[in-house]
């Protein structure tokens, strides 16, 4: 006799899991089915190598919403945020920037370069902050429909235009800008210096697939600047333990709320009876019963391999199959028996370079070069690089004094290959590309490296279920966000198939550990069930 359920929720990343704290806040019986041997999705931490333990895929924190972390109580199962203090960008040629947030400090910094452009990145800031907060107080909301809804959807439009409304004359100008103007006149109308030009243009593109030239691609910076920790808007930090901290203090919420969470569970089929989903199969041959069914994978996965498009109206099923998921995004975690020495901020003892967000980029150019090189079908090299030594500032992740672990995000790494070539075999010569180019800023690497681990595109696909190796379940660009995220008829979290709702990144307001899809997908199950 199959086993049922009030909800069954496919997928126990972070999401899926605030979805079934919420839905059991709300009183539903709730099932969390992963297919993975532990909870959490992209958010976990686990031993990669012995003794070294860190976040195997997303790395740090700033996005997820002070209303989930408080609703939740997850300080209260041991969510610890660490906050990154300082930030490093590196070029080869060792120059450098050294960010701290004091503002004698990070002036004389940016005169090294420049005599304006601190002034203009305080402006520009200000300018991000002011429309950033316009989306961010969208983020806990279902976006209202673009055609057919009621009364509410046409309130929450009327909302966000009397809220635009409300911005100032220049800021609604900026606010049009990262709509439809591309990175790079948004940068050269700031800025003067190249290497603050390139710095900027690291963190306007983060993990979204786009030439700087592209209009509109300029929202991902906004997406990603509207978070805080401690309190402090915009900032980014780690978790004691790793990402995997947020995760199970979500699990361990859940267990205390009632919620079953099984791993090892793979769900190979969403059933679909009487015109509605009605439960689903494991690859094992169980199935479970429940008349909601909530998805923290990602669209694609979820509704062309999970539903079937049998199940899905004609031009539904084709718009999906046309949504853009990838963000040519490479994870390496890196095992070290010292601590790294960098050329241009030489020094054995852990100091501020080493407690920062740090980017490797050589210029604008360079991100161009990448991107162009990617298309393709070319791993960048030299990639460009956003890394972090948690270690130094978090002592739980390894097991010897002294050792240390390094995370790496490398950007502009295709899922497709050139000439057919795969990533199996392809996976040995892009990781040599890849700390050779790290060591020329850090030339202590090859002593001290005890073990790496890589995970390609193609990696991110297979271990965590990510079409095409996308960690934000879909491209942040305007037609792929808001009401149209990841379609017009599932952007408010129920889809065309009755019982099935959207739960994950795919869903508004997209990527980052964020814990906003699957609160807003609770709400939306909740209402539909008064």
């Amino acid at each position: 006799m199959p086993r049922s359920f009030d909800a069954v929720i496919v997928g126990g990343g972070h999401n899926g899991l605030t979805t079934a704290n919420y839905l059991a806040m709300g009183g539903m019986r709730v099932c969390v089915l992963e297919q993975r041997d532990v909870v959490g999705g992209a958010a976990v931490s686990e031993e990669f190598h012995p003794g070294y333990r860190n976040s195997l895929a997303s790395y740090v924190v700033s996005l997820l919403r002070p209303e989930v972390v408080r609703d939740l109580e997850l300080e209260r199962y041991g969510y610890q945020p660490i906050l990154l203090e300082n930030s490093l960008y590196l070029d080869s040629a060792g120059d450098y920037l050294l960010l701290n947030g004091d503002e004698q400090h990070d002036r004389a910094e940016y005169q090294r370069f420049s005599d304006v452009d601190y002034d203009a990145m305080e402006a520009f800031e200000e300018s991000i902050d002011t429309v950033g907060g316009l989306l961010a107080k969208q983020w806990l909301k279902t976006p209202p429909k673009i055609h057919g809804g009621g009364l509410g959807d046409l309130l929450e439009a009327l909302k966000l235009g009397l809220d635009a409304y409300r911005l100032s004359e220049n800021e609604r100008w900026r606010l049009l800008q990262f709509f439809i103007g591309a990175p790079q006149s948004i940068i050269d109308r700031w800025f003067e210096s190249p290497k603050v030009k390139a710095m900027v243009a690291a963190h306007i593109m983060p993990a979204n697939y786009a030439p700087l030239t592209q209009p509109g691609a300029s929202l991902a910076m906004l997406h990603h600047a509207v978070g805080e920790i401690a309190g402090r808007k915009g900032a980014w930090g780690i978790v004691r333990g790793g990402m995997g901290a947020i995760t199970q203090a979500m699990a361990a919420s859940a267990r205390d709320k009632g919620v079953e969470i099984r791993t090892g569970a793979a769900v190979e089929k969403i059933l679909v009876e009487n015109g509605g989903a009605c439960g689903v199969l494991l690859a094992d041959g169980e199935r479970i019963n429940a008349p909601v069914i909530a998805a923290n994978t990602d669209p694609k996965r979820t509704f062309l391999t999970l539903l079937g498009e049998e199940h899905l109206p004609d031009s539904f099923g084709r718009d999906i199959k046309a949504f853009r998921q990838e963000s040519a995004s490479l994870r390496m975690n890196l095992a070290l028996r010292g601590l790294p020495e960098f050329a241009a901020l030489p020094g054995s003892d852990a100091g501020p370079q080493h407690r920062a967000s740090i980017t490797l980029i050589e210029s604008m150019e360079h991100l161009d070069q990448a991107y162009r090189s990617s298309r393709a079908g070319i791993p960048a090299d030299p990639p460009i690089i956003e890394a972090i030594i948690p270690s130094t500032m978090d002592d739980s992740l390894t097991d010897a004094p002294g050792t240390h672990v390094m995370s790496l995000l490398c950007k502009y790494m295709p899922y497709d290959l050139a000439d057919g070539a795969h990533w199996d075999d392809r996976k040995p010569q892009v990781v040599k590309a890849i700390l050779d180019h790290v060591t020329k800023f850090i030339p202590n690497l090859p002593d001290i490296l005890v073990a790496s681990q890589c995970l390609t595109p193609l990696d991110l696909e297979r271990t965590f279920g990510m079409t095409r190796g996308d960690i934000c379940h879909g491209r942040l660009e305007p037609d792929q966000l808001y009401s149209a995220r990841p379609h017009p008829q599932a952007a408010q979290y129920a889809t065309p198939m009755p019982g099935l709702y959207l739960c994950g990144s795919g869903a508004h307001p997209g990527g980052g550990v964020t814990g906003a899809p699957g609160h807003n997908a609770a709400q939306r199950i909740l209402r539909d069930r008064r």
